[in-house]
């Protein structure tokens, strides 16, 4: 049987829409949206009823790629427990926690990302914050012959920030500073994200200097909430990975 025009379009429509399903399907069901990779989340981590307390959106590209991969950062609660997680999307896959774990915590949760501390929490009472963020010198050298490690801390310093609040559940806090000499992971130890990458090293035992590795490490973090009257309203002790404030996103 012949077919007209319409049903000739009809068919292919129906055609891409099926193919459509199948790559879908061969991807493993990618979530594309928020809810999409809430809901992924929330089948991961056995949890429920999540929704957004922050999303950010940006992008980066290997010199050797075409496409870019996408990158959406989140914050996210349900109750009071509260979670920080990424998605990557290349193409037409996507997939979670490519380069950063997902995070949980109760009550309250901090993130860094480029330049900038995100914390998370029950803030409807407060009308302003400040943060503190401490970095100490810290040095693990591991001897391949004993297979032991030594840790050596020296220094510390501890970086005050004020925060600007964006709604009842979040502050965040500008720890970028703007020189060009004084800014960045590769800059003077005049900040906290030069700090954050050059205070903390490996080495093996005996290596030149030039052999040096970013060793991971948890930054206490201290955010102080007030009240109109700048009265303190509570005190949070969070943490926070070093990674996180050097690292691009």
């Amino acid at each position: 049987m012949k077919l007209s025009r319409g049903q000739k379009t009809v068919r292919n429509l129906a055609l891409c829409a099926l193919l459509g399903a199948l790559v879908y399907t061969m991807l493993g069901f990618p979530p594309y949206t928020v809810r999409g990779m809430l809901d992924r989340v929330e089948r991961l981590y056995l949890l429920s009823d999540l929704e957004p307390v922050l999303v950010v959106r940006d992008s980066w590209r290997y010199s050797n790629n075409f496409l870019p991969h996408h990158v959406t950062h989140l914050i996210a609660r349900t109750g009071d427990t509260y979670v920080s997680t990424e998605f990557t999307r290349h193409g037409l896959e996507v997939r979670p926690e490519y380069r950063r774990n997902l995070a949980m915590s109760r009550d309250a949760l901090c993130l860094g990302l480029n330049g900038t501390l995100y914390v998370a929490g029950d803030f409807a009472g407060a009308a302003s914050a400040s943060l503190e963020v401490t970095a100490q010198r810290t040095t693990r050298t591991y001897d391949p012959e004993t297979e032991e490690y030594e840790l050596t801390l020296g220094e510390r310093k501890t970086f005050t920030y004020s925060g600007e609040k964006d709604g009842d559940a979040l502050f965040t806090f500008d720890y970028r500073e703007d020189g060009p000499d004084n800014w960045g992971a590769w800059g003077p130890y005049t900040g906290l994200e030069a700090a954050a990458h050059n205070w903390y090293s490996v080495y093996p035992k005996g290596a030149s200097d030039g052999v040096r590795g970013v060793l991971h490490g948890d930054l206490p973090v201290k955010v102080t909430l007030y009240d109109e009257a700048g009265g303190v309203l509570d005190t949070l002790e969070l943490s926070i990975d070093n990674y996180e404030l050097h690292s691009y996103p």
